[in-house]
């Protein structure tokens, strides 16, 4: 299965499985995880947003600490890390830090392994 078959093939269970879809959005670190075959490091977080046609999702940085430098702040915010984990356009994911683009690698080579095993 090429790796925009295995997204095709989720995104199909995810728009017609209401029940796997309820899963995801209330435990999405459990069923990512599952999904992928990847064990996270303790701490880790995935908030799954449900995209409606009439709605446009804003991600907002998290709030400067008190006392911060405002023009360091708005440079780490402006070089925030976009990162699409397939081609195909069917999701992805912001990273808020660079650490985490490790945490998504991870998944990324934990979901070939995964899939490489459903061929």
């Amino acid at each position: 299965m090429s790796s925009a078959g295995f997204v095709e093939k989720n995104y199909e269970r995810i728009a017609t499985d209401p029940e796997y879809r309820a899963r995801l959005l209330a435990d999405p670190v459990g069923v990512v995880c599952k999904l992928f075959g990847y064990t996270p490091k303790p701490g880790f977080a995935i908030e799954v947003i449900e995209q409606v046609e009439d709605t446009i999702v804003i991600v907002i940085p998290p709030r400067p600490q008190t006392g911060a430098n405002l023009e360091q702040a708005l440079s780490q915010v402006a070089d925030r890390v976009l990162d699409l984990l397939f081609s195909s356009g069917i999701g992805g994911f912001l990273i808020p830090d660079e650490a985490q683009k490790w945490d998504v690698r991870e998944m990324r080579m934990a979901s070939i392994k995964a899939q490489d095993g459903l061929m």
